[in-house]
């Protein structure tokens, strides 16, 4: 079917007491350290309010499941329970290397637990909200202290924190979504759009591209964003597919994240397909896509021609294939792409000076490869 374009359009200055929710019961405030960081020279960053919005989602986890905010930033977090299973919920942000400690904690309160929403006492907290019954809602606030590290958080109800937890990234590099240690291994599949699968296409706004933007996990290890506002291959790249969750996490206007370096990219400005003595080309009209066998086939139009076209990849991953059907072309063809770390080969037409020259008849239906060249 056919598919009309559209765009698819998260001190230690001084250990913190809680930052409690004024709903959840008060535990004793415990001891304050007195101990002081020193902030590095030209190393501070610039505090700002952070608003985050997190669901509690079935199978007892977070959504998203990791978000970054600066030491010393103002984090505001909107919780809401949408948990089906009508599981109760609670959200308690750790200092760093504490998640253990305090799920254990948590554990230990047996017949005190229900009292304080199954909060144990632990200087190690540094805010937390009350429980949340099915479809409650709640924000909490707090300051995100003044030392760099991985902050957690949790859900404390017994038994759920073990896989129920999250990450706040404070002045450290966040690693891929697939990479990340301090997230359940579920989660990294439910922020990365079809779960894993492949191959798979996802609508979604994406770096160094334009906004209708469609990124494909091809079988393998190989995926590539395309453009759908120019109607053309952007880039390329190997390894684990986008991280959509800083999309999903804000207003939906937020650039997926492309986790590796792109082996190849397209010449900036270039449209790759120009019919020649058919006078100056306009810009390529995009019709829409069709999913085949899980691959997306693009369908657009220039100078008066449709063209299809299928991307796949090469045998062994070793590149990828564009396939291209042209059927009523009424002018000879002239195909060109950015040679940089790729070698180009043609299943039809010949190379003259780069560019490869087709007559109507080879570009009703050809291919072309671009095999990897950069070292692996």
């Amino acid at each position: 079917m056919k598919l009309a374009a559209s765009f698819l359009l998260l001190t230690c200055a001084a250990a913190p007491a809680f930052a409690a929710d004024p709903d959840a019961p008060n535990p004793p405030t415990p001891p304050q350290s007195t101990a002081t960081a020193t902030p590095k020279p030209g190393k501070t960053a610039k505090k700002k309010q952070v608003k985050v919005k997190i669901a509690m989602r079935d199978g007892m986890r977070f959504e998203p499941p990791r978000f970054v905010a600066n030491p010393g930033d103002e984090v505001s977090v909107s919780l809401e329970n949408a948990d089906s299973t009508h599981q109760p919920h609670n959200f308690l942000v750790l200092l760093p290397g504490k998640r253990d400690e305090v799920v254990k904690q948590s554990l230990e309160l047996g017949d005190k637990g229900p009292a304080q929403e199954f909060i144990p006492v632990n200087p190690a907290i540094i805010a937390h909200s009350a429980l949340l019954n099915p479809e409650g809602a709640k924000t909490i606030h707090f300051t995100m202290p003044s030392e760099p590290g991985i902050y957690p958080f949790i859900c404390s109800m017994p038994g759920h924190g073990m896989i129920m937890y999250g990450a706040i990234y404070s002045g450290v590099k966040m690693p891929a979504l697939s990479e990340d240690q301090n997230i359940p291994p579920m989660a990294a599949q439910v922020a990365t759009p079809g779960g894993g699968r492949r191959p798979f296409a996802q609508r979604i706004f994406m770096p160094n591209s334009g906004p209708a933007s469609i990124a494909v996990a091809l079988p393998g290890n190989l995926n590539y964003c395309w453009d759908a506002g120019q109607c053309r291959l952007r880039y390329t790249w190997r390894g684990p597919f986008i991280d959509a969750s800083a999309h999903w996490l804000g207003n939906g206007r937020e650039l997926a994240s492309v986790p590796k370096e792109p082996w190849w990219s397209a010449e900036k400005g270039k449209f790759p397909l120009k019919i020649a003595d058919a006078g100056p080309s306009p810009a390529a009209k995009f019709l829409g896509y069709k999913i085949a066998a899980g691959l997306p086939e693009f369908h657009y139009e220039v100078a008066g021609a449709e063209v299809f076209e299928t991307i796949t990849p090469a045998p062994g991953d070793t590149g990828l294939v564009l396939h291209y059907r042209i059927p009523k072309l009424a002018h000879p063809l002239e195909f060109s792409l950015a040679p940089a770390n790729a070698k180009i080969a043609s299943s039809a037409g010949a190379f003259d000076s780069g560019n490869l020259r087709l007559t109507p008849s080879q570009a009703a239906d050809f291919t072309v490869t671009l095999t990897d060249t950069t070292p692996r």
